[in-house]
């Protein structure tokens, strides 16, 4: 049984995976190319490989583990654990991103939310 529910994961996460791809694009596009986005409902983990404009390679950022929040009628993603392939970047996530509410319309964070 547990086989099962592995592969209903799995095959969940890619399905996700590609909105967040979509969704992804869009976000980085003035800084760069997404290459790939994964994600991991089980461990609330999503890890994504973005090629920057004028870097020869392109980096690794793991979002290790998030939380959605509810607050009234508002909601929020928070980024509670950070690692990126280049150090200077990662200290720059950390300071700017970790730990801080990004709002997401409520529509979406609920359905994330159960589905994640």
């Amino acid at each position: 049984m547990s086989l099962i529910k592995d592969l209903a994961r799995q095959g969940k996460d890619k399905v996700i995976s590609r909105t967040l791809e979509a969704l992804g694009r869009q976000a980085v596009s003035r800084y760069g190319t997404l290459c790939d986005i994964t994600l991991d409902s089980h461990d609330r983990k999503i890890d994504l490989e973005v090629l920057l404009k004028g870097e020869p390679s392109p980096i690794r950022i793991s979002i290790n583990r998030f939380d959605i929040v509810f607050e009234g009628e508002q909601a929020s993603v928070i980024l509670r654990d950070i690692t990126v392939s280049r150090e200077w970047m990662k200290t720059l996530a950390e300071d700017i991103l970790k730990d801080r509410p990004f709002r997401i319309p409520r529509k979406y964070a609920k359905l994330i939310d159960k589905i994640i």
